[in-house]
């Protein structure tokens, strides 16, 4: 796996750079499948302490784990990070095999478009739409992937909300978390010209 570090406002030293190397290279075991790992390095700004901020995204053919954590010493910043990342790939690695021996159909799979449980949230008339500014763009390869699939990403990288390319509807797809703990899925509609 190749580890490729980025520091902000900072010089990563040499005998850094092996250290969470042989740290992170242990992930390895439960994802031989893991192409990189980017290791993001700074120190936080608001705090006057002077923590730095270890933040590892770790790319395995499409499947991406992530975790942060924030250190005084950076070294332990990145042993908590390979702790965390390695539950991480121990609990997807689980979730394959369990995957593989209960396949689904695609028909089990689709959700009935026709229930009434898919109405319709409409915002309050009063509430009112502040637009923000795009403060960072990414760009990512979008792998043909399952609902499941994209919720198990969704879950490994701490997300909301997560964009993927439906695999069984050959189409973007936006899975994302509600706040009564079950996921929802927002699909294009295909308008016809009039």
């Amino acid at each position: 796996m190749d580890v490729i570090f980025r520091g902000q406002h900072l010089t990563i030293s040499d005998r850094f750079r092996k250290y969470a190397a042989d740290h992170l290279a242990r992930i390895e075991r439960h994802l031989p499948t893991a192409e990189h790992a980017i290791v993001d390095v700074r120190r936080e700004a608001k705090s006057g302490e002077g923590r730095f901020v270890v933040q590892v995204t770790i790319d395995a053919n499409g499947t991406y784990l992530r975790a942060e954590e924030r250190n005084h010493d950076m070294e332990a910043a990145v042993d908590a990070v390979a702790h965390v990342l390695d539950r991480q790939a121990k609990r997807f690695k689980e979730r394959k095999l369990l995957r593989s021996e209960r396949r689904v159909s695609k028909e089990d799979r689709l959700p009935d478009t026709g229930s009434p449980e898919a109405e319709d949230e409409r915002l309050p008339p009063d509430a009112e739409i502040v637009a923000g500014r795009v403060v960072r763009i990414k760009h990512f390869a979008m792998k043909p992937m399952t609902e499941a699939e994209a919720i198990e990403q969704m879950e490994m990288l701490g997300h909301t909300f997560f964009l993927f390319r439906d695999a069984d509807r050959e189409q973007l797809a936006l899975v994302y978390q509600r706040a009564d703990g079950d996921c929802g899925l927002i699909l294009e509609e295909n308008l016809e010209p009039a």
